[in-house]
């Protein structure tokens, strides 16, 4: 006989498990470490880091941590970090070592906060329209890669509405 899951509320907060704990300290020193670098760095260095730290984060948020921003203790946590990167933001964004041809990289910083509240703004939708949490589509069809679910039309539309967002968002930042 199947255990039937007891469906959460949207807002729920669980203890942390192990690898989320782990992946939240390594991000605490990879953020250390491209402040640091950021500061000390060489100019064409300082800008692949900004560039590279930014857009990684924005993405690892959807694909690699959809799961775990479902636990409002993690999203708040992680909501800290970006808004770590607002601060970051307004502190390199007038760095003139940071300047590209397109701009200065810091803009893309101030994104994270946004892209995490539509990650909540497409949960609530998701359990509203399909009646449970969206799952990121994996590479070549099939499951998702965490919860084993079938991926549906809803999902693939949040899908695109973030990538789309980050994409678009990305694309502003660029151009200051």
């Amino acid at each position: 006989m199947k255990k039937i899951k007891d469906k959460k509320p949207f807002i729920y907060y669980e203890n942390l498990k192990s690898w989320e704990i782990v992946s939240m300290i390594i991000y605490a020193f990879v953020t250390i470490g491209v402040i640091l670098l950021a500061i000390l760095g060489n100019p064409h260095n300082k800008q692949v880091i900004v560039v590279m730290y930014a857009l990684l984060s924005q993405l690892s948020l959807y694909f690699g941590l959809y799961t775990s921003l479902r636990n409002f203790k993690s999203y708040l946590i992680w909501f800290g970090f970006g808004v770590i990167h607002v601060m970051l933001f307004l502190i390199f964004k007038d760095d003139s070592t940071l300047q590209m041809r397109r701009g200065n990289p810091a803009f893309g910083l101030a994104n994270t906060i946004v892209l995490l509240a539509l990650f909540q703004l497409l949960r609530y939708l998701s359990l509203k329209m399909q009646g449970r949490e969206f799952v990121a589509p994996p590479k070549g069809g099939g499951p998702d890669l965490f919860d084993n679910k079938k991926v549906s039309s809803t999902d693939f539309i949040v899908f695109i509405i973030y990538m789309g967002s980050w994409f678009g968002l990305t694309i502003l930042s660029a151009s200051n």
